[in-house]
């Protein structure tokens, strides 16, 4: 059963594309279904998901999504502040974690995604659990793992 969902929620890009191809019962699949009244999207997802579409019925799907999303108001966008905030993170774990440099594209993103969430009080659910708890050492904010990353 799916935890109770009463706050605010910014899915990371991955919930949705397991959601996608595990379809229902699948744990993702039923997180987004029993969180929609509470769950934001985030603009840096949107574009992922965009990115990641390989036909047009997948650009479609997304692009109906999306559409409901904004039609709800229910968009996060990083302001121009999270923008640099995020950079001077990036910075920070390169100078603290140089081991990372090699994921700032894929962490920047992340970055962003988290300071979106932060931005109007929600959670962050992800199934990469790395890459934002590596974020959490340096910025605090409200996060959920799902499942493991594979």
């Amino acid at each position: 059963m799916a935890p109770q969902i009463v706050r605010k929620v910014v899915f990371d890009t991955n919930i949705y594309i397991r959601a996608i191809h595990r379809g229902f019962p699948g744990t993702e699949y039923i997180l987004i279904i029993d969180s929609l009244p509470f769950t934001y999207l985030s603009s840096v997802v949107s574009a992922e998901l965009y990115a990641g579409a390989r036909d047009s019925f997948g650009m479609n799907l997304i692009q109906r999504f999306v559409s409901r999303s904004e039609r709800v108001g229910r968009i996060v966008t990083p302001t121009h502040g999270t923008w640099s905030e995020a950079g001077r993170i990036l910075a920070k774990i390169g100078k603290q974690e140089p081991g990372y440099k090699s994921k700032f594209p894929a962490l920047f993103n992340d970055i962003l995604i988290a300071l979106s969430a932060l931005q109007i009080g929600a959670t962050v659910y992800t199934n990469n659990e790395g890459d934002f708890r590596l974020i959490r050492r340096h910025k605090r904010f409200s996060l959920e793992t799902v499942g493991s990353k594979n």
